[in-house]
């Protein structure tokens, strides 16, 4: 049975051969605990080891790490239409100022952040430069269109912003560009010393009729911290479970749906990712078609409650 870096260096490792890689190809290799897996994928994004693509196919993203970004092109057949067109503008003419563009590019620029890199000058003019080409190799384009003469302009005068995420007209997830994380309530005390052994105490809040606490202890996870999002209706934990390797703190949602899609199971994953857990969704709803591809795309755990 192979330990947690063991693990973690044979996933490092396969990225770094076979990427860009979907998570279900990883899967595969690792024949491992889809939980396990999950988490230590999320870890290795988190710590900036391996990447994740903005762009998916099928509904999922891809793994890669630094130097195979020009294969990314892989993706091209899977944007949009509208993502295509401003990839090809981008591609062919290397820099674009924001304002020279029609408002649907514009947009639609910010929505492939894994192709359009946005750089600045000190005024605040906007500019895009193609992923392939290094910031030193697009300021003198981006001085060309300005009209400024080369010797006349410090190369300071153009700085790289991170990649921003900005608002998208449908939900999409977002693994390398997440929000800021909101402030958490202190964890709760909830496991209570006793001589013999810890003793696991259910949550005080019920959802619905349904008790959160029954159910931690049906399935043996320790519940270290509860957040109420929506009253009755969405709650977050932080739980301990056992696995194959040993306990492993995992994130989980209770969210109170007929219907589960794709988007309330990305919103969930992002805030997993953010903590650096694998994500536990539980629920009374069903899911869709697409959130059932995003699950078993993404290593994630659904429980239905009856």
């Amino acid at each position: 049975m192979p330990d947690i870096s063991s693990l973690r260096n044979e996933i490092l490792n396969y990225v770094s051969k076979h990427g860009p890689i979907l998570p279900v190809q990883i899967s595969k290799q690792i024949n491992n605990n889809i939980l396990f897996a999950g988490a230590i994928l999320s870890e290795l994004v988190a710590n900036k080891k391996i990447m994740l693509s903005n762009a998916k196919i099928g509904g999922s993203p891809v793994y890669y790490i630094s130097g195979q970004e020009y294969k990314l092109s892989m993706l091209y057949s899977y944007l949009k239409e509208v993502h295509r067109k401003v990839y090809d503008l981008l591609k062919e003419n290397k820099v674009i100022q924001d304002i020279a563009v029609e408002p649907w590019q514009r947009v639609a620029l910010r929505e492939i952040p894994d192709f359009a890199v946005r750089l600045t000058t000190k005024d605040n003019k906007i500019f895009w430069r193609w992923y392939m080409i290094s910031d030193e190799q697009a300021i003198p384009l981006i001085k060309n269109i300005l009209g400024i003469e080369e010797e006349k302009v410090e190369e300071s005068k153009v700085i790289s912003l991170p990649k921003v995420e900005e608002p998208e007209e449908t939900p999409k997830q977002e693994i390398m560009e997440v929000p800021i994380e909101e402030k958490q309530e202190p964890i709760k005390e909830i496991v209570e010393e006793t001589p013999k052994q810890r003793k696991l105490v259910k949550p005080k809040k019920k959802v619905d009729d349904f008790n959160m606490g029954e159910f931690f202890i049906s399935k043996s996870i320790e519940m270290l911290d509860e957040k109420i999002v929506k009253k009755n209706k969405e709650f977050n934990y932080i739980g301990e479970i056992k696995s194959d390797l040993g306990l492993m703190r995992v994130f989980i949602k209770y969210l109170n749906k007929k219907r589960i899609s794709d988007a309330d199971l990305i919103s969930a994953h992002n805030e997993a990712q953010l903590k650096k857990l694998a994500l536990y969704f539980v629920s009374p709803g069903d899911l869709t078609k697409k959130a059932k591809d995003y699950m078993k795309n993404n290593f994630l755990i659904f429980e239905k409650l009856k």
